[in-house]
């Protein structure tokens, strides 16, 4: 009896089998928006900056965020040094900076920190970008964490007729 290997067939959400689904082209507007939020992303995880506008287009992309005040000075030295950095080594045209606008005539003037760049290799230039800040993102190092599960049973018990734990050599 010869042994086959195991074989499993998959479908799709639509029910189609997984053997015969095409993946749409992807255009390049989605790639550019794509492209896009994988950066937002990326440097929106260092958790000094919270991105509140995302526009690309064919080759650039411009990201719009705020800072908070306090954070300002980290996220230079964390986060615009490096990707300012990451420009010279994918060979990107970009900008870092503040951005001041009014939502109405009259109202306060208000800014956001921009990241805007663009290139003729852009999933090159994301990716630069990315890993430029990459070791900014906070990690979380667990030092102890709670036992899940029954308890351990007890020995020492009034039942039990042992006196529980003692030091080696003692008792009798």
């Amino acid at each position: 009896m010869s042994e086959q290997p195991f074989q499993t067939t998959g479908r799709t959400d639509l029910g189609q089998r997984v053997e015969e689904f095409k993946a749409p082209e992807l255009g390049d507007d989605d790639f550019a928006d794509h492209t896009a939020k994988m950066t937002a992303n990326a440097i929106e995880a260092t958790k000094l900056i919270e991105i509140v506008e995302v526009k690309a287009g064919v080759g650039q992309v411009h990201l719009l965020g705020r800072v908070k005040t306090d954070n300002e000075r980290v996220f230079m030295d964390k986060v615009v040094s490096p990707v300012l950095d990451a420009f010279f080594d994918c060979g990107a045209d970009g900008f870092v900076g503040k951005q001041f606008f009014k939502r109405k005539k009259g109202q306060p003037t208000k800014y956001g920190w921009v990241v805007s760049f663009a290139s003729n290799s852009i999933r090159e230039a994301a990716n630069t970008i990315c890993q430029a800040v990459e070791d900014s993102v906070p990690r979380l190092e667990v030092m102890e964490a709670p036992l899940s599960g029954p308890s351990t049973p007890q020995s020492g018990g009034q039942k039990s007729g042992r006196k529980g734990a003692a030091p080696i050599g003692a008792g009798g």
